[in-house]
């Protein structure tokens, strides 16, 4: 198998996709192999060349409680990853549905439930939760595009969700049990040993989660709603900036510009391995990437002698935006197609699946407006801005995926 990736926007450092391979090639390197050929994992990044803003988005204006607007970023609104802000702890609300804990709702001032109540199966999805959370260096804004080292959390948190029997053992204290918990996670992240200190940093914040984690928000009331503009108000800068600066340069006179040739490189080196080899040929494209694809599949493939015959397997496709860019009409050569009538599935894509978060800003189902399409509902867990790349947060996402590529190959 060969697997392509690309990223979405506000990514700004190539580590991101690289560092992603881990949970890729953990979950989706051994399915649908063939030969025994080793999977290849290619990640396309055009950060680089995405928008730039001249005065660091400065030109937001500041909210009246925690002043954080004009480069200021509130962090960690949604699930466990709740806002650190001392100012929100009174006014937040308990989470109506605890996501990993059996359900169970949590009221306010209550003690997270015991370790023991974290079902197996969500001990992965638990733990990337809680390190969002409780990380000493802060995490801020959304770390898994933005801090490259935590783009391998889905990866790491599953290797010490194997470990967990072992790794509670060493004591009865649940306390003390988080901390080892999240020191594990933090040195599979690392690669190795945490620094200095770090133990201690781990003992502190988890005593600091263990009471807090009662808190969760699931949503925020009056004036503090205000206080989400900020890490909205970036989120929403980023994708309309990466957005226009796209297509803007999408395409050139002498033919695509320079972010779709990266993506037609990766396909024409997949396109020749597959040719080599007979893997197949998979995709999987996050929020912005997914319209990136589009343009090279259905424009610029059939223009270039290197993609004679290509065939993506399968794309997956996650808080994407493809349908919305076609309803208004904003990819190149798009025919007039609309209701009741849908548009098709790209012609060299032999399957395409669909994964959505309900409470994704800015992630569309496309069954409406295309055929030959799967949508699939899949619950991050997050509100807000941070289900649009909780997806690549938790274990369970690829372990989905995995499975989706074992039964539709």
């Amino acid at each position: 198998m060969t697997i392509i990736y690309l990223h979405g926007v506000k990514v700004r450092d190539p580590q991101h996709g690289i560092t992603l391979g881990r949970p890729f090639m953990r979950w989706l390197g051994p399915k649908v192999a063939r030969n025994s050929v080793p999977a290849a994992y290619t990640p396309v990044y055009w950060g680089d060349i995405a928008a730039r803003f001249r005065w660091n988005l400065a030109s937001r204006p500041r909210t009246l409680l925690l002043k954080q607007g004009g480069g200021g970023v509130l962090e960690n609104i949604g699930s466990l990853r709740t806002s650190r802000s001392a100012a929100h702890a009174s006014v937040v609300q308990p989470a109506a549905k605890g996501p990993l804990l059996d359900g169970a709702a949590l009221a306010p001032d209550l003690p997270v439930p015991p370790l023991s109540a974290v079902k197996p199966i969500a001990r992965g999805d638990f733990l990337a939760d809680l390190y969002l959370a409780a990380a000493p260096d802060g995490a801020e804004g959304d770390a898994i595009v933005e801090k490259p080292r935590t783009a391998a959390l889905a990866d790491a948190a599953a290797s010490v969700a194997a470990r967990w029997d072992e790794i509670t053992a060493a004591s009865s204290s649940d306390a003390t049990r988080v901390s080892l918990l999240m020191q594990a996670v933090e040195s599979e992240l690392s690669g190795g040993l945490i620094a200095q200190g770090g133990f201690r940093d781990w003992m502190v914040k988890a005593g600091e989660m263990i009471n807090r984690a009662g808190h969760m928000p699931f949503d925020l009331l009056g004036g503090v709603m205000g206080e989400l503009r900020p890490v909205l108000n970036e989120f929403v800068a980023y994708f309309s900036g990466d957005v226009m600066a796209y297509l803007n340069q999408r395409q050139i006179a002498a033919g695509p510009g320079e972010i779709p040739t990266r993506v037609l490189d990766a396909l024409a080196n997949a396109q020749a391995r597959k040719a080599a080899t007979g893997e197949p040929v998979v995709v999987v494209t996050h929020s912005m990437g997914g319209q990136l694809l589009y343009d090279a599949l259905v424009h610029f493939a059939p223009l270039d002698p290197r993609l004679k015959g290509l065939e993506v397997d399968h794309w997956i496709s996650c808080g994407c935006q493809v349908s919305f860019f076609a309803e208004l009409g904003l990819f190149i050569g798009q025919p007039a197609t609309s209701a009741p009538d849908r548009m098709s599935r790209p012609a060299n894509v032999a399957r395409w699946t669909n994964y959505y978060d309900a409470n994704d800003l800015v992630g569309f189902v496309m069954e409406p407006v295309f055929s030959g399409v799967k949508d699939l509902a899949y619950d991050t867990g997050y509100g807000l801005a941070f289900a649009h790349s909780g997806f690549l947060a938790r274990p369970s996402f690829f372990e989905k995926v995995a499975e989706r590529l074992e039964s539709q190959p």
